[in-house]
């Protein structure tokens, strides 16, 4: 009888993270001259689905901030964890791996950063040679039910209806997937509560009406949920035919995930279109407009950064028409202008999924997970990755690095695991 000494890795989850770290573990294999049998379980047809619809359809691989410390507070789950995991494998590393295979990256103003093809598939095709190099199996339709601990040491998966796979290590990479937190369950992990993170606002008032498209480069916004701190973020803000979008409004639904499902997602946002530092500030600017355009209607001067649609509403909602000339503007009338601009409140009457980033938060409690390695503390043998993890990160290429950093780690110590040390 022959004995075969081929380790067997199942990867459970054909997303980025997983793909990542079967490519870094048929790396690690070659290097040590490891015999091993690299098999990535997907219950889909589709590899990589949100590689391809990221970024629409661009690929926001990752951040161009070079500061770990810096990089780590961008996500509102997993920001102390991720530190040391950066440490080992982070942006800068993210954009040389790619370099080496021939796919270059550029950065844009905001720092997110994309393939100079602006083409996912670049990406895609790029991981998919990869695996074809390495001989790493991506086997779809197979949708792993069950996993089991046996006494040996090593888990075996049940697959389909009638299919089974004996693994010595294995990696469950499957997002915000309710099949991962199950497979994680089962082997004894616990998970932290789920929410969905990286939605967008439904709103409905006046102000808005007829501007979606609208948008503004640098707002503040303050959101006030009831029983909570209140949260407030800066940056580009787009008015929508739903209410509110744009990736000042995504940190804020990041970072206050967890608060506004428990609030039914039902808040109030306060809305400083033009981040004017202080009321002061805004009436120094109207009465300079005023100053100069006396004669003039207050539906046809006003302040520069703002649209004339926009200004319109505003207008609107101060119940001022837009006829009457600025000579004729009262100072009730201007504070209500004021208040307008740089205080605008709005009620949040619910949310909408920001499909190309969709994003959960809470899963495997990390207390539970060796991030040195991404393996579990217990169950011997069994990894984690990506989004099953509870980490996540604000919109910007963030959600990807943490893909890439943990499934790399992962990817390296698949075969040193306890499990497999011969």
């Amino acid at each position: 009888m022959v004995i075969s000494n081929k380790k067997a890795i199942a990867i459970i989850g054909g997303g980025a993270s997983g793909i990542f770290a079967a490519i870094r573990s048929a790396q690690v294999a070659k290097e040590k001259k490891v015999d091993v049998d690299i098999c990535v379980f997907e219950a889909s047809t589709n590899f990589l689905r949100k590689v391809r619809i990221s970024g629409g359809g661009r690929c926001n691989v990752t951040h161009h901030l070079m500061d770990t410390k810096d990089f780590s507070l961008n996500y509102p789950r997993g920001q102390k964890e991720l530190l040391s995991p950066f440490q080992k494998f982070q942006a800068a590393d993210t954009i040389k791996w790619f370099e080496d295979r021939g796919v270059n990256l550029k950065h844009e103003s905001d720092g997110r950063m994309f393939p100079i093809t602006d083409r996912s598939e670049t990406i895609i095709d790029c991981f998919i040679k990869e695996t074809n190099k390495h001989k790493v199996k991506l086997l779809s339709k197979k949708n792993v039910n069950a996993i089991k601990k046996l006494q040996d040491g090593r888990i075996t998966l049940s697959i389909n209806e009638d299919e089974s796979f004996i693994a010595d290590s294995v990696l469950i990479a499957t997002g915000s997937k309710p099949l991962g937190y199950n497979l994680a369950t089962a082997l004894g992990h616990s998970i932290t509560e789920i929410a969905p993170s990286l939605f967008t606002f439904k709103i409905d008032d006046p102000i808005l009406e007829n501007l979606s498209g609208t948008s503004f480069s640098n707002a503040t916004l303050t959101l006030k949920i009831e029983n909570s701190k209140p949260f407030i973020q800066t940056g580009a803000l787009l008015i929508t035919h739903w209410g509110l979008s744009g990736p000042a409004l995504l940190k804020l639904s990041a970072w206050a995930a967890r608060e506004m499902m428990h609030a039914s997602y039902k808040a109030k946002i306060v809305v400083n279109w033009l981040s004017i530092d202080n009321e002061d500030e805004a009436e120094k600017w109207l009465k300079a407009i005023k100053k100069n355009n006396t004669k003039t209607s207050i539906g046809n001067a006003y302040p520069k950064n703002l649209t004339k649609r926009f200004w319109l509403q505003l207008l609107k909602k101060c119940s001022i028409s837009k006829e009457k000339n600025w000579s004729e503007i009262s100072k009730n009338e201007l504070n209500q202008i004021i208040e307008n601009m740089i205080n605008c409140e709005l009620g949040i009457v619910g949310k909408s999924r920001f499909k190309e980033e969709f994003v959960e938060c809470g899963g495997v409690n990390l207390k539970e997970i060796n991030l040195r390695t991404m393996e579990s503390k217990i169950c011997c043998g069994l990894f984690f990755s990506g989004e099953v993890m509870d980490i996540d990160g604000i919109t910007g290429g963030f959600n990807f690095q943490s893909a890439w950093t943990s499934g790399w780690i992962a990817g390296n110590n698949m075969l040193l695991s306890r499990n497999n040390a011969s």
